[in-house]
């Protein structure tokens, strides 16, 4: 309430006196907890009073076209292919690429009686529901037996599952408490714990403080990967320009980047009210008393769900429970019919209050943008104190953050080979896997700040119960030597094999490949290419490149370089810029510029425009392809892991585009790795 945020978002008068629609309760809690509660939750009400919601999944045309591949039986291979082409369409959209040449691109005849009626499955499974799933966390409790009134069953993990979509439940009024997982919430509680331990003094998320301005600089220079909510590549680029200096522009950062705004253009108006480059008007001068006070702190732009409330009651003359009716209208696309119906009644509504007609419609239009996906403030207000307490954290303890970070992955944007790196930029010491010092998760060790060491489940190759027999081995004592662990442990071949390849013995025998001889013969290798025990095995040692390819192949992780910086000589031959020279270039250069592809981005909002984030030896390089160049460039651009770009370079209030031009695959050794595409 202190912030002005409205309780009737949550409990209304209208929500008790029968309405269709629940409290609004979640209840966001540690990631790794999560079992926990829900374990409680049943405990306290029992299985026949509780029950988790269903979530039913309707087809896209990958698994349209997997489901029908498969049963007309070809071959695997290439339907895993084909799936990774028509990643964004529906069923109906991907068999129309299929017929456009993507078939005949990869030989796939359409012509035959199979063919035809593999385009027919994926036409016909267009709309269809493929799978009914455990929603992620939205439980029904109720003070009698659930099955009395609902369908309910019990699922393979041992849970209790309602058979209605959680949708359903909205719409017969049936209460639904959300219990959900934030892995943000891990990483700051696991940071707590070692900043803890380190200085015997703990930090407390309320208490920390929020007016720092080291981490407000951080913030403001888009430093922000591997934080909660403001480290996407829109969002870094939206920081900068509007350089956050208190709390409140955390609150509304988190809500600008979405759906509604972007769609409606309010991020640019925005970002220069902001900035003090043009005015701030609210709509229309005879209006502007009212909603000053409801729009000022969001420079005249309602971006919020709540200022939507506000706007129907202070213009309007809504009451509280008519105003809630309006936003249970919003966020979500399959409700817009219901929230155009209400806006013209709202429209209605202003007017007969005295305001002009034209100027009830424009107030109208604004909220309009709602339909799409309006963020509620309350959520916004949470998310921040998170997306703070992650940023200072970063700037204050970087160590203790990424080692939470680590232990709390997969979460956020980036994989840990990309986070390794941009710790190491923060001048945070990395240290490999190592059985003598380490453990199974990332730890904080040494003096000072205290250096990062990446734990044992990040080697690949190493099965879950390995990982426990090493676990339950270190407890009983340390380790003394490549043999004493195997003889411990009993890993099979692979995984020996893998612990010696990723460095984890190091500490016995800093050569990899001897190590994976002594590996293998303590593992009880009998192959004749194993030298005996008394036998001299003189390996060659590994070059910088062969250790920076193997470390991505076993852990995912390098801490010896980049794998750019091998070619970076042959790029930088041909004119090619790296991350850092792009800072010094000229707007509107045309530039050559080359990395390895770390996310690719393709948001409904930009008409089919692409966005690729490369990364360097020294950082990153933001890639637009247009919409234009996508589907001439497809298999560049959606498929290569390296890519050499040639375009024009954007500059605009500290955000650095490359425009691209000309797409081509970047020739170089061949790497383990993984992007981050499409989601």
């Amino acid at each position: 309430m202190r912030e002005g945020l409205l309780f009737e978002r949550f409990l209304s008068e209208g929500r008790i006196r029968g309405a269709t629609e629940a409290p609004d309760i979640d209840l966001d809690i540690e990631h790794d907890r999560r079992e926990e509660v829900l374990d409680y939750v049943y405990a306290t009400w029992h299985r026949s009073r509780a029950a988790i919601t269903g979530t039913v999944q309707h087809y896209r045309a990958p698994n349209a076209l997997l489901d029908a591949m498969r049963a007309l039986g070809y071959p695997v291979e290439l339907a895993h292919a084909l799936s990774k082409r028509v990643h964004y369409s529906d069923p109906a959209d991907g068999a129309e690429a299929l017929r456009a040449g993507l078939a005949e691109q990869f030989g796939l005849a359409l012509d035959d009686a199979r063919g035809r009626t593999l385009l027919a499955l994926m036409a016909g499974c267009e709309g269809l529901p493929r799978l009914r799933s455990t929603h992620v966390g939205g439980f029904v409790l109720s003070a009698e037996p659930l099955g009395e009134c609902l369908p309910v069953e019990p699922t393979t993990m041992g849970r209790t599952i309602i058979q209605f979509d959680k949708d359903d439940l909205d719409l017969i009024g049936v209460p639904k408490f959300d219990f959900l997982g934030l892995g943000a919430l891990s990483l700051v509680r696991r940071a707590f714990d070692v900043i803890e331990q380190r200085s015997g003094a703990r930090p407390e998320l309320y208490r920390i403080p929020y007016d720092d301005r080291p981490t407000y600089e951080l913030i403001a220079r888009g430093d922000t990967v591997g934080t909660f909510q403001i480290e996407s590549r829109a969002q870094i680029a939206s920081i900068v320009r509007t350089r956050p200096e208190v709390l409140y522009d955390v609150v509304v950062q988190v809500a600008l980047i979405r759906p509604g705004p972007i769609e409606a253009g309010f991020v640019s108006p925005y970002t220069r009210r902001r900035r003090g480059q043009e005015p701030v008007e609210y709509i229309d001068p005879c209006v502007e008393p009212v909603l000053k006070p409801i729009l000022q702190r969001t420079q005249g732009i309602p971006i919020f769900q709540e200022q939507a409330m506000a706007i129907a009651i202070a213009l309007g003359g809504y009451t509280a429970a008519q105003a809630d009716a309006l936003r249970r209208t919003m966020g979500h696309n399959r409700k817009q019919h219901l929230l155009l119906a209400e806006l013209a009644r709202l429209e209605r509504a202003i007017a007969a209050e005295g305001t002009p007609a034209p100027v009830a419609a424009r107030v109208v239009e604004y909220l309009r943008s709602f339909g799409s996906y309006g963020f509620p403030e309350s959520h916004a207000w949470s998310f921040a104190l998170i997306a703070y307490a992650t940023a200072w954290l970063k700037c204050h303890h970087a160590p203790a953050f990424y080692m939470a970070l680590l232990n709390s992955w997969p979460m956020g944007f980036y994989s840990p080979a990309t986070l390794i790196h941009d710790a190491k930029r923060q001048g945070v010491e990395v240290r490999p896997p190592c059985l003598l010092t380490g453990d199974w998760e990332c730890t904080v060790e040494g003096g000072g700040a205290g250096a990062l060491r990446i734990g044992w489940r990040h080697v690949r190759g190493i099965g879950a119960r390995a990982l426990e027999r090493l676990r339950a081995a270190r407890a009983a004592g340390p380790f003394t030597g490549i043999e004493d662990v195997l003889s411990r442990v009993a890993p099979g071949r692979g995984e020996a094999l893998a612990l010696a390849q990723a460095g984890a013995f190091a500490a016995w025998e800093p050569d990899r490949r001897r190590a994976a001889w002594e590996a293998l013969r303590a593992a009880g290798d009998t192959l004749p290419l194993a030298p005996a025990s008394h036998d001299p095995h003189d390996p060659r040692p590994l070059g910088h490149a062969e250790v920076v390819a193997l470390d991505y192949a076993t852990v995912g992780i390098s801490l010896q370089g980049h794998p750019m910086e091998e070619v970076r000589g042959r790029l930088r031959a041909a004119g090619a810029l790296d991350s850092r020279a792009l800072l010094r270039a000229r707007n509107g250069k045309e530039v050559l510029v080359g990395g390895l592809v770390t996310i690719r981005q393709r948001p409904s909002t930009a008409k089919g425009t692409v966005f690729l984030l490369l990364e360097d030896e020294h950082g990153f390089i933001n890639v637009v392809v247009p919409q234009r160049l996508v589907e001439p460039n497809t298999e560049v651009v959606r498929f290569a892991t390296f890519i050499l770009v040639l375009g024009r370079l954007e500059r605009e209030g500290g955000v650095i585009n490359v425009v691209g031009r000309r797409f081509r695959e970047l020739e170089t050794r061949p790497l383990t790795h993984t992007s981050r595409d499409f989601r």
